[in-house]
């Protein structure tokens, strides 16, 4: 008997300090929507290990390498050959 007296107490004592310490519901519906800013850039030959850095010490983070092959017409390279980067950090 006194251990359901005491379960009932317990769980009584429970039910007050919710009531006094409220924990706020999740809202669902409020979306807190993330934005980005964006740069992207082509750079001839090797991107050197500096400029990488640096962008990274801005923020900046790498989403997307692309590599142009040189494009070559009558033995002459005529453009290409470049790496294009595309970077984020958020707004």
């Amino acid at each position: 008997m006194k251990s359901r007296v005491l379960l009932v107490l317990v769980f009584l004592a429970g039910c007050a300090s919710t009531l006094a310490f409220q924990v706020p519901r999740a809202n669902a519906d409020g979306r807190v929507v993330q934005r980005w800013e964006h740069w992207c850039q082509d750079i001839d030959g090797v991107p050197t290990n500096d400029r990488l850095m640096k962008a990274g010490d801005e923020g900046w983070e790498l989403v997307s390498l692309t590599f142009r092959p040189p494009v070559v017409q009558a033995g002459n390279s005529v453009g290409g050959g470049a790496t294009y980067m595309c970077f984020k950090r958020p707004k």
